[in-house]
């Protein structure tokens, strides 16, 4: 079985020290204790110190002006329902975003499908017309009420659609799960994988296994069609599998649900409800912002789980003229606190390496190298022995070679910046 959770990587370290495994997160005992203060910490400096692909992640990034607002998620609460793109910060601070409709007390982390760590821009712009804005960019325009704001997400990129216009439902076109579109007054969300030619309408509400149903009483069943019951009665039926004998199917599709209320904005946009923003108020460094324009060094805000920075182009001198440089500049960056400073002032489309923690994204082998720090520093405490911990440094040492034999860690050429005495010679 591969390595599923962090209980898996404890006790694969457990198990490089000779100790007894943990059952599970909740246990009290000591190789628990050590395990679990010793596991984050460990974790975050193992991704720092290799370029891992698997936590590889693009962010873009635009200089931050006057109009600029920071992200401040609303802390997860089990009681809220969230759509998909809702973004909330866990207890640890750790922003999630929400991947399915109809989300509620699933909390984020470990192998829980209906979130995923977000490692998007923290910073929103006001949104500006004739601006192309790429896939994953927050923007927020001024609300329907005076001193409100809504936050949209780009969906699509050279994205420069208002995002607060409504796409009008179109018989014609076929609609993906959860699009949304503007139909009688209402913004309506497509609960189809495949959604053509089905008028947005109010359908009946899913089928649930400890309602009794009455007769010609009409559900939606797990498969998107509406079933309506046969007789009084009707207990635990499941009407995707009961054969007509307690549901007759309809053959019409429950396609498309205005519940919760959706905010009006264009199909290219996705409206982030519940996000609150607040002001940067940062000092910028002496010579930069906070206009954004070429003539001073502009400030970036790095994104969430920023860890460190990956090669922006790690195939880059592959076909070098004569094994020189293929032109690139001196890169001037400078990272400073939780930004970047520089002369760009155009979009940065930025190669980062994550903070990873959902393990069944992590390489097996970032794994069983983590199972080894973590037995490094557990092994004295649980042990009491120091015996075990050359042959544990020797296995974490075989682990990383493994890496790079298999490419997990990127180890493609990075070209250098050109240099003038080739240059004056070519």
């Amino acid at each position: 079985m591969p390595f599923l959770d962090s209980l898996d990587i404890a006790n694969r370290a457990l198990q490089h020290c000779g100790a007894t495994p943990i059952a599970s997160i909740d246990e009290d005992s000591k190789n628990n204790q050590e395990v679990s203060n010793a596991y984050d910490k460990v974790r975050r400096a193992e991704l720092r110190r290799n370029v891992w692909r698997f936590a590889i992640r693009k962010a873009v990034l635009r200089a931050i002006d006057a109009n600029t607002l920071l992200l401040n998620a609303p802390t997860y609460s089990a009681t809220a329902t969230y759509l998909p793109g809702q973004i909330v910060q866990d207890a640890n601070g750790v922003l999630w975003i929400s991947l399915k409709p109809d989300n509620i007390n699933n909390s984020p982390g470990g192998n829980n499908e209906y979130w995923d760590a977000y490692f998007g821009p923290v910073t929103v712009s006001l949104w500006s017309s004739g601006t192309a804005y790429s896939a994953g960019e927050l923007v927020y325009k001024a609300g329907a009420t005076a001193g409100s704001y809504q936050v949209y997400m780009s969906l699509a990129n050279a994205n420069s659609d208002q995002p607060d216009t409504a796409t009008a439902w179109d018989a014609t076109v076929t609609y993906f799960a959860d699009q949304v579109v503007s139909y009688s007054g209402s913004q309506w969300r497509n609960l189809l994988p495949f959604n053509l030619n089905i008028t947005p309408t109010d359908g009946p509400a899913v089928w649930a296994a400890g309602t009794t149903y009455s007769a010609s009483q009409t559900v939606t069943g797990s498969d998107g069609f509406i079933y309506s019951s046969v007789g009084s009665g009707n207990l635990g039926n499941d009407p995707t599998v009961d054969g007509g004998v307690h549901w007759t199917n309809t053959n019409a599709a429950n396609g498309w649900s205005r519940s919760p209320t959706i905010t009006a904005s264009a199909m290219s946009w996705r409206p982030i409800g519940g996000l609150a923003l607040r002001s940067l108020n940062i000092l910028y460094p002496v010579g930069s912002g906070p206009a954004t324009e070429p003539s001073t060094r502009n400030v970036y805000r790095l994104p969430a789980g920023y860890l460190r920075e990956a090669p922006q182009d790690p195939k880059a001198g592959s076909y070098s003229f004569l094994g020189a440089p293929g032109g690139l500049g001196y890169d001037d960056w400078n990272f400073e606190g939780n930004y970047l400073v520089t002369c760009d002032a155009s979009v940065i489309v930025f190669r980062f390496v994550a903070d990873v923690t959902i393990v069944r994204s992590m390489d097996d082998m970032f794994c069983e190298g983590l199972a080894c720090r973590v037995a490094e520093a557990v092994c004295e405490p649980v042990t009491g022995s120091l015996a075990k911990l050359s042959a544990i440094a020797g296995e974490y040492t075989r682990f990383m070679g493994e890496a790079r034999t298999v490419n997990a860690i990127e180890e493609g050429a990075v070209e250098p910046p050109v240099d003038d005495f080739i240059t004056c010679r070519y």
